[in-house]
């Protein structure tokens, strides 16, 4: 099996990836899938790897990234596929390029959001929509926006070195910044809404 095109929903946790990452996929006619829930569903189902990383709020190595790329492209079929989250860090670039077939068309969306945006947005999910997953409670969530927010320039400059990366700004409406997002792709790529 190979890779259909990939679009990858980068950012900090709070910039709301998983929501564009949802509505980008129905936007292009594709499928959103998150590294985060896969780690979750086997930490669920017993993998110690994935609970201990998920309970922990630790960075995902490179090989359960890899393992994840690996489920995605032998087990979800879809004419495009949006990665939720990912590559999370410089580390899983080169893995995603290793794991992708040799001129697979990959883009790439860095949703922008300051941190002083989105501590308070984890708050509200936590406190709106109580969740079951270990990685939101306070102190998880602190330490995977602590990391993840210190990664992220290099893994901007990790991506953008090997494919087309283009900056949103996320503070606006959810519809606004999908338009963005459809509107920022490049030539060719499906759209079934949108511009």
């Amino acid at each position: 099996m190979t890779f259909p095109p990939v679009i990858a929903v980068l950012g900090v946790p709070g910039a709301g990836k998983s929501t564009q990452a949802r509505a980008v996929a129905r936007g292009v006619g594709g499928v959103s899938v998150s590294v985060g829930d896969r780690l979750r569903a086997l930490a669920a189902a017993g993998d110690e790897d994935a609970r201990s990383t998920v309970a922990d709020g630790s960075p995902i190595t490179p090989a359960q990234y890899k393992r994840f790329l690996r489920y995605v492209r032998d087990e979800v079929p879809a004419s495009v596929l949006v990665l939720d989250g990912s590559p999370r860090d410089e580390r899983h670039v080169p893995v995603l390029a290793d794991v992708l077939a040799a001129g697979t068309p990959v883009f790439g969306v860095l949703l922008q959001l300051p941190t002083a945006v989105a501590e308070p947005r984890i708050r509200l999910r936590r406190s709106s929509a109580p969740s079951d997953r270990p990685d939101d409670l306070e102190e998880t969530a602190a330490r995977r926006l602590a990391h993840q927010t210190a990664s992220l320039t290099r893994l901007v400059q990790s991506f953008a070195a090997r494919w087309p990366l283009v900056t949103v700004d996320a503070t606006a409406d959810e519809s606004s910044v999908t338009r963005r997002i459809l509107e920022s792709l490049p030539d060719g790529w499906p759209r079934t809404y949108g511009p």
